[in-house]
């Protein structure tokens, strides 16, 4: 269960429906499995946004298997909310989104409230990496999907390293590059790694009192 309180911008009403700006039909994101399976999200077109694509998602939630069920999630440069939605219809029990693009938040908070779960999200519109400089509360999963080769997977490893939320128990999923250099702090461990292409998910924790790599 999450703890804390969320803090930030909530952008889950008072926007109308942005329809020219997104993808449409075959092209939407699908959520793959659970209770909401083969629902198609809506996503926003351009803006070097990069839907998480279905292979990657079944592959990740399967190493993750039961542990999604009853937990608290935080998903970072969350776009459509894929990855947060998918631990939604997995039974996860609350999700916060962060996501700092303003057309972004408004087709998340509609895709949330098409599939009804309004009560089991926030949605809070800002910058990831500022979000985790002040958020209190100690999730179960942290899904981290920034643009690829921006730097922004270090940064973000770094913050969560520093944040006295974020325990040994936690685990950190992060999409990124497969060529892209991953700085992770001495304190933290990586856990498995697993290549889809161009894409690599890396799986990563706080070690544990006397752990080494």
């Amino acid at each position: 269960m999450l703890r804390g309180q969320v803090r930030g911008r909530d952008v889950t009403s008072g926007w109308s429906r942005v329809e020219e700006d997104e993808t449409s039909g075959a092209d939407l994101p699908r959520i793959t499995a659970g209770r909401l399976g083969g629902r198609r999200l809506k996503y926003p077109k351009g803006g070097g946004f990069r839907p998480t694509m279905d292979v990657v998602k079944e592959a990740l939630f399967s190493i993750l298997a039961d542990g999604i069920e009853g937990a608290g999630v935080l998903d970072l440069f969350a776009a459509s909310g894929a990855l947060g939605l998918e631990a939604i219809s997995r039974g996860a029990e609350k999700v916060v989104f962060v996501e700092k693009n303003v057309k972004a938040c408004r087709m998340l908070s509609e895709n949330i409230k098409l599939l009804g779960v309004e009560d089991r999200t926030e949605v809070v519109n800002t910058d990831a990496l500022i979000y985790l400089k002040r958020f209190e509360f100690s999730p179960t999963y942290v899904f981290c999907d920034p643009p690829y080769r921006s730097g922004l997977a270090s940064q973000t490893l770094l913050l969560l390293d520093d944040c006295r939320y974020i325990g040994n128990e936690t685990i950190i999923v992060i999409e990124h590059a497969a060529d892209e250099r991953l700085d992770i702090p001495s304190s933290m461990i990586r856990n498995k790694t697993r290549d889809y292409g161009e894409t690599r998910v890396s799986f990563l924790r706080k070690k544990m009192k006397g752990e080494y790599n």
